[in-house]
């Protein structure tokens, strides 16, 4: 922690502290004085004191800001539009915040964040500084709500508080569920170029690099990148492919690793073993359209029985009533 950090936030807290003080105790008292007296020394005193209490407050946001930690990005993913609109806020709140938290409750999120694979996009505390950003949100609008209209519950507030706080955690397993689909979409085309490269004589480190040169764009092409970078490094090929299937953590692709460590391990031929492979999950993916397709009508029952039926059924009433109401009238 910064000498300049924990100066700006000391003059922020006195700032603050001497508003609510000002406002708590001796608001009541000094509004009375201005009332009574005629003179102009009150309004001069609160005057002064509201303008004490501006400049600290600026001052000591000042100095916060300049606190702030300049990460750069030029390694790393380029930030979605929505999240590059707030990243300051972020970065304002990772440094001022987050970084007074412990490690252990920050770096929790780490695995998940990697598994959804924004390792290169956002880091542990920038997703704390994003949940503690996303609580604060209903507070600010109960907050407006209560200044222009007057209504204020501190139940709904904290329900609102609570829900929103898990907002990125949902956004981040929504996008690991992408991620996931894309990866059982793209892994039969790579399996079946590195099988081919194989039998054609390659070994695995140039087949793999002729799949992602070749392959199509996604997370299981930067997958295999990390892993023709560590294969080139001189790390164990067994090891790298644990890494690899560590990183991505889905059943489909913990198989494949298995098969690819026991066929070094026994020292067979890895061009069998990927065939295998390749066929197992092309099968796999089939089984999952046709799923996908059996499951179409059961889902399409819901927005059948919530808005086709219902205007379907005041179609046919209003028929029946008009010419109910033609019979009584002839």
């Amino acid at each position: 922690m910064s000498i300049r950090s924990w100066q700006a936030w000391l003059v922020a807290l006195l700032g603050a502290g001497f508003a609510l003080l000002l406002l708590v105790y001796f608001g009541e008292r000094t509004l009375l004085a201005l009332a009574g007296s005629s003179g102009q020394l009150p309004f001069l005193l609160v005057g002064l004191l509201v303008a004490l209490v501006v400049g600290a407050g600026i001052y000591g946001f000042s100095l916060l800001y300049q606190a702030v930690d300049k990460v750069p990005r030029e390694y790393l993913d380029p930030l979605p539009k929505g999240l590059a609109k707030i990243w300051p806020l972020v970065r304002f709140v990772d440094s001022t915040i987050v970084r007074f938290l412990p490690d252990k409750l920050v770096y929790r999120s780490a695995p998940r964040i990697q598994k959804a694979g924004l390792h290169y996009l956002i880091t542990p505390r920038d997703f704390f500084a994003l949940k503690i950003l996303s609580a604060l949100l209903p507070l600010a609008f109960a907050l407006f709500v209560y200044a222009t209209l007057g209504f204020f519950r501190w139940e709904f507030t904290l329900l609102g508080v609570l829900l929103f706080s898990f907002y990125p955690d949902l956004w981040l397993v929504e996008q690991s569920k992408k991620r996931q689909k894309r990866i059982l979409k793209d892994l039969p085309v790579y399996l079946d170029f590195i099988t081919l490269m194989v039998e054609g004589g390659l070994n695995l480190t140039g087949a793999i690099q002729i799949a992602v040169d070749k392959g199509p764009e996604g997370p299981l092409r930067n997958e295999f990148r990390i892993i023709l970078r560590d294969l080139r490094s001189g790390m164990p090929r067994i090891e790298v492919f644990r890494r690899f299937g560590e990183r991505v953590a889905m059943q489909e692709l913990r198989s494949l690793v298995t098969a690819i460590i026991q066929s070094e391990e026994r020292g067979g031929s890895l061009a069998p073993v990927l065939k295998a492979q390749a066929e197992q999950r092309r099968e796999e993916r089939f089984l999952r359209a046709e799923k996908a397709a059996l499951e179409a009508p059961v889902k399409l029952l819901a927005p059948l029985v919530m808005f086709i039926f219902p205007i379907v059924f005041i179609v046919l009433a209003f028929v029946i009533y008009m010419k109910y109401v033609q019979e009584v009238a002839t």
